[in-house]
């Protein structure tokens, strides 16, 4: 489907939390895991002329950040002359963690699987270097991809220990993108479990 111009793209984010002991059943059903980071969701275009809109999950303009030059010349280079939408979070100094891709160079990609969209994204954003904490790789300075785990869930989970990390995010990797209309329309195929805090238990 074709993306020719701006519209607002509600990002894939889980609506359902799930305890630790859920893990498992999820592992096997060979769902594939994110790393949920303590950020500020960001669905961010890329437009023709490679100039950038960022937005929050509540479709308003960041009220304390807008790309410097460093972060948006990292998106320069993508080929084509078609728009790009990415879904992430914002973290410290700039720098963007990328767990989704909805449009490539125009191709709005309704019904194609996460693992498809995942392939995508990777072609795009090349591994420069790994996270030590396995989390994502490094694509530029101020660009991170998500990485995907697919078994030890429980394991995974009980080591976080930064603060940057809040918990996990599953998904079904054969789960196709609806069309990004509402908040909820792609929170079907994933869910979340968080480490404990004041605010929540899971």
């Amino acid at each position: 489907m074709e993306f020719n111009e701006y519209k607002y793209l509600w990002p894939p984010r889980p609506s359902k939390a799930v305890p630790i002991n859920l893990l498992k059943h999820y592992e096997n059903q060979k769902w594939i895991g994110q790393f949920k980071k303590n950020g500020t969701c960001t669905v961010l275009y890329v437009q023709p002329n490679k100039e950038i809109i960022a937005k929050t999950r509540h479709d308003t303009d960041h009220k304390t950040w807008s790309p410097r030059k460093e972060f948006a010349g990292q998106f320069a280079t993508l080929p084509g002359n078609g728009w790009y939408v990415f879904a992430g979070e914002l973290l410290f100094n700039d720098t963007l963690y990328i767990f989704d891709l909805l449009v490539n160079n125009g191709d709005y990609l309704v019904y194609r699987t996460l693992d498809e969209r995942l392939n995508q994204l990777r072609d795009l954003f090349p591994k420069k270097a790994a996270s030590i904490r396995k989390s994502h790789y490094i694509a530029n300075r101020k660009l991170w991809v998500a990485e995907t785990i697919s078994s030890n869930f429980v394991e995974v989970y009980e080591k976080l220990s930064s603060d940057e990390d809040e918990g996990l995010v599953l998904k079904d990797p054969q789960s196709k993108l609806n069309m990004c209309l509402a908040a909820e329309s792609n929170s079907a195929w994933q869910i979340k479990c968080r480490k404990p805090t004041k605010n929540y238990t899971f």
